[in-house]
Parts: structure tokens; sequence; C-alpha cells
């Protein structure tokens, strides 16, 4: 890889990500274990684990145009600011903000990575898009693979509590970093995009620019929303078969840890995916994917689970690079902030059918047999870039 093509933003946003996300990687992959404990239901533990996607649905279009008018720096400083109240809630462990500190993930999810990606594909050139959405990741997907394992001990030797602290922590610092080096300049003032926002037909008004759009974006927009059912059915599904088959959360910390590890190396992915042709690479990637999954609904055994969950994670993680490129090569410059917010709303569509897809299955079958659900939709990745590959 070429940083130095990569641009500076991208790298500048990875810092802060890693320190933003550090705290909050020490328990996230083991919240659907912390919720089980205060909602035995384990069908509404995977709505409620769908929320943090479910809510940028309604957020997503408004926040994409927020950003095209206020511009993405302001907010991602809102988003990370925002960020400190889940922590908060979840260290009450009262139901109803366990519920409500989801619900503030998907407030900050929305105003983060649309600002995020937004800030990041525009400023990269189309050489070197995969590459560029690979750094931008790269702190994040640091964080997966450090604060799991550091979570895994503490949890198992003081609790859930100290967790939720260095998410609060990490918060802060991460809010403080961005503020240093990359600042909050403004496109024009945040009351006025904000009162011009709330008196436009957000979502009517851009309408008619993805259905102009339309025979283009429908393509990439499928291949997002099919990838990130993949990418949110990990969430509850993991957690509860490791906790099904009474893995510890040292050895549940490490399992989640080394299952990231794929994600930091994204771009070799994204590398091979600018070479030798995004498409094919999807396609590979999803055919593979499959009986790994299948595979899945059979094993109960903590160290075969922990090896089949790095091969789907790493199969499964060298389709994002592929798919956000896909989509950066074909949404026009000149509207790219704005159909970022239809980016992320097919994204958080998928990703909110990600854990109820889990959930419904395991609460008329098995945790296993869900498994069998996303190796469908592994299948459909496979069969709609394969039909992409000859039109």
């Amino acid at each position: 890889m070429d940083l130095d093509r990569v641009p500076s933003i991208a790298k500048y946003l990875s810092v802060v990500f890693l320190v933003s996300w550090l705290g909050r990687s020490t328990v996230w992959n083991f919240l659907p274990i912390f919720l089980e404990k205060h909602i035995s239901s384990v069908f509404l533990l995977g709505i409620i684990t769908a929320l943090p996607a479910i809510i940028p649905l309604l957020l997503d279009i408004p926040v994409g145009n927020l950003v095209q008018k206020s511009g993405e720096k302001i907010v991602i400083f809102l988003g990370l600011f925002a960020a400190i109240l889940p922590p908060a809630l979840y260290a009450t462990a009262i139901a109803p903000l366990l519920v409500l500190g989801k619900a503030a993930e998907g407030v900050v999810k929305s105003l983060v990575w649309n600002g995020g990606w937004s800030l990041s594909l525009k400023s990269a050139d189309d050489d070197v898009e995969s590459e560029a959405v690979s750094v931008f990741l790269l702190g994040v997907n640091l964080a997966l693979v450090l604060g799991p394992i550091i979570g895994g001990f503490l949890i198992a030797s003081q609790g859930f509590y100290l967790t939720f602290k260095l998410w609060a922590f990490s918060s802060i610092l991460g809010l403080l970093v961005f503020y240093s080096y990359v600042g909050i300049e403004r496109k024009e003032g945040l009351e006025q995009s904000l009162e011009e926002l709330l008196h436009r037909r957000t979502y009517m008004d851009e309408y008619h620019h993805i259905k102009e759009h339309w025979s283009d974006l429908k393509f990439p927009f499928s291949l997002v929303f099919l990838y990130s059912i993949i990418f949110s059915f990990y969430w509850l599904a993991i957690p509860l078969l490791l906790d099904k088959i009474n893995a510890d959360y040292a050895t549940m910390g490490i399992i989640f840890g080394l299952a990231a590890v794929p994600k930091v190396f994204q771009f070799i992915f994204g590398n091979i995916a600018d070479h030798i042709g995004k498409l094919k690479t999807l396609a590979f990637l999803s055919l593979a994917l499959t009986p790994v999954l299948v595979v899945m609904n059979f094993i109960t055994n903590v160290l075969l689970v922990g090896v089949f969950v790095f091969i789907a994670r790493t199969l499964s993680s060298g389709m994002s690079p592929a798919v956000h490129a896909t989509f950066d090569a074909r949404v026009p410059d000149e509207i790219e902030s704005e159909m970022t917010g239809f980016l992320e709303l097919f994204k958080h569509g998928g990703t909110a059918l990600g854990p109820i897809l889990a959930g419904t299955v395991a609460s008329m079958y098995s945790i296993n047999a869900s498994f069998l659900a996303a190796a469908g939709v592994s299948l459909l990745i496979f069969a709609a870039t394969f039909r992409g590959l000859w039109d």
C-alpha cells in the first residue's frame, strides 16, 4: 500500500476512531450476554441489538443532508460527543435505560459514519478508493482486535462496570483528539442548517435524486444491504453461541479479538479488489463464506467455533472495501455526500435485519441454526455479484 497517496484526513480519522472505539470495544461484543441477564427473550434481544441500526434508518437521510450543508467535521464532532451517553446508560443496569442506550448508539452511528464515510470517500483519488477506505477503518479495526481481549479479562475479574467506565473515558479522549487535530469548521452555521433541514421535506426532496440515478445505484445498494446483514448477524449469533457452549469471558475476548484481526488487514483485500476487480473479489469471498456458515450449524466445541468464526470473519471482512468502492465508483461526484445518506440507509437496513434474523431463528430453532440463514444471505451476495459480472 502506498500510504503517501492515501488522503491525510483518512489517516487522522483512523487515529481518532482508534482512541474513541478502544474503550467501547472492551465490552461491546459482550453486550448481548449482559443484556440477556435483564431481558430473557432472545427474540426481543435480537430487536434490541438491532436498535443501533434501526434508529439510523430514520436519521440517515436528514443527517446526510446535514453533512452536505454544514460539513462533515461538525457532524462527526456531534457524534463523538453523543458517544459518551451509551456507556452511562448501560452502567445503570435498568432495562428501559439499556434499551435507550442501544437507541443512543444508533444516533452516534448515524452522525459519525455519515460524516466519516463522506469525508473519507470524497477526498480519495479513484485509483486508491478501496485502500483509502481500508486506512479510514484501520483505527476502528485495531480497537476491535485489542478491545475484546482486554475486556474479556477485565470482565472475568472485575465485571462489566469497569469496561463501561473505560468506554466513557475513551469517548471523551477521542472527542478531544478530533477537536485538536481535525477541527470542526463548518460550511455554514449549524443552527441555520438544522432550521432549513427541519423545514424541508427531506426524504421527498432527495427522492428524485436517487430515482434519477437508480439504474446505476440499485446494484451497489443491494450489495451494501446484503453484506450488512452478514456483518450484523455476528453481533448476536456469535456471543450467544459462545455463551451457550459455556466459553468463559477471557476465551470469548480472545476469540472476538482474533476474529477482528482480518479487518486490520482489509487494505490487502482493498488492494486485491482494485487490481483484479471488485466484483470478482466479492464473488469469490461470498462463495467461500457460504459453506463455512453452513458448517457452523453443526459445531459446539469452543476451539472449533473459534476457528470457524475466524475464517468466516476473514471472508466477510474482505468484502467491505470492494462493496464500498463499488458504490463510490457508480455515484456521481456532485451528489456523493447526499447519496452517502442513502448508502447508510441501505447499510442500516441490512444491519437492522441481521440481529433480528439471528434472534428470530434462535427463538424458533437454535442459535446454531441461525448460521444457515446467514449462509443463504451469503449465497445471495454471490448470485448478485456473479450476475453483475455479466451485466
